[in-house]
């Protein structure tokens, strides 16, 4: 029978730092530890600087301990307290004194069980601290409308569309393939790298699919489950992260692929890349693209609500180039095209034909 997950939206900074599954995920982080620490963290926004010091705090433990600073061996020690202070109130309804002072003043057998409990933390820390430079999550978020390029440890670059999470893992080694998770979408430009003459393999892990490459130009759009993939240059390998290996969908330049929640196959056809890089040259490219797909992508990535007042609209269809750098240039430009009027109160937009 499987334990059921303790409730992580209520813990505190010492919580954190003495749950067994949060410091397996700083310290010696796996696909599966990862992938439910990075969906804990975009369900639970507000526990992101808690999370954080609590992760600075065992990376701390990670190096010689006489090798900090005053000021962090004081935080942990700080931490520490707190947690045998809790400890100790569950026992008593007395307030304890500082929590090392209790400690040594202490003859009682609950003054044994808290010595028991420090020896154990200590233990802890001594196995942390055998650790030297473990790999260490890595979390880059851009808000809507930002772009941002990041460069990974092998010199591979991301550049990241608005409202996007890129997550890997520090210290790449050459004998492992190289691995990020993604959320929202990203044109990568992947480095070509060997070791004892293979090439190692770049994996970018989606909702929908794992993309394994090994030197390539792609650009991955991954939201509300479903993914898809435009191949620029090289050669990509598709696969499903719940379907057994060895199904594996190749792709050749100049194609665009793409799997739903819903849809168990991977549909591949042939499309102008431009279409869907078009963003990294800081343009909108439409190619007969309905005004729904148009008020999609403009919530997905600049986090805007596109109306239509009349339903029938929004199957619309509209083709042109435009610079994405203004919004309301595409919105004017839609007005002007379907005799329209956008009336617009903070992020939502309402569009209805002129009488």
């Amino acid at each position: 029978m499987n334990t059921p997950l303790p409730d992580y939206s209520q813990y505190f900074l010492n919580e954190f730092v003495l749950d067994d599954s949060f410091r397996q995920w700083v310290l010696q982080p796996d696909e599966k530890s990862m992938t439910f620490w990075h969906g804990f963290m975009l369900r639970h926004p507000e526990k992101q600087a808690v999370v954080d010091e609590a992760a600075s705090l065992l990376l701390h433990l990670n190096v010689r301990f006489n090798d900090l600073t005053s000021a962090s061996q004081e935080r942990i020690w700080q931490v520490l307290d707190q947690a045998f202070d809790e400890q100790l109130a569950e026992k008593t309804s007395v307030r304890p004194l500082a929590g090392w002072q209790h400690f040594m003043g202490q003859r009682s057998g609950f003054g044994w069980q808290l010595a028991a409990s420090i020896t154990g933390f200590l233990l802890i820390v001594g196995g942390l601290m055998y650790y030297k430079l473990l790999p260490k999550e890595q979390r880059i978020h851009t808000a809507f409308g930002e772009n941002k390029t990041v460069t990974l440890p092998d010199g591979s670059t991301v550049l990241l569309n608005g409202n996007t999470t890129l997550t890997y893992t520090d210290g790449w080694t050459d004998d492992k393939s190289r691995e990020v998770w993604l959320d929202g979408e990203g044109f990568f430009t992947v480095t070509k790298k060997k070791h004892l003459g293979s090439r190692i393999k770049f994996v970018t892990h989606t909702s929908g699919l794992d993309i394994t490459v090994l030197g390539t130009q792609f650009n991955v759009n991954t939201r509300r489950g479903s993914t898809a993939v435009t191949l620029v240059e090289g050669k990509v390998q598709l696969s499903k992260p719940d379907e057994p290996e060895g199904r594996i969908i190749e792709m050749k330049p100049g194609q665009f692929a793409a799997t739903k929640p819903t849809v168990e196959a991977v549909e591949i056809r042939d499309e102008k890349p431009d279409v869907h890089t078009s963003w990294v040259e800081h343009q909108f490219i439409f190619d007969n693209t309905a005004l729904s797909d148009i008020a999609q992508q403009l919530q997905d990535t600049y986090g805007l609500k596109l109306v239509f007042e009349d339903a029938d609209l929004a199957n619309r269809r509209f083709t042109g180039n435009l610079s994405n750098q203004s919004i309301e240039t595409l919105l004017a430009t839609l007005s002007l095209t379907f005799d329209l009027t956008a009336y617009r109160t903070g992020d939502r937009i309402s569009l209805r034909h002129n009488p």
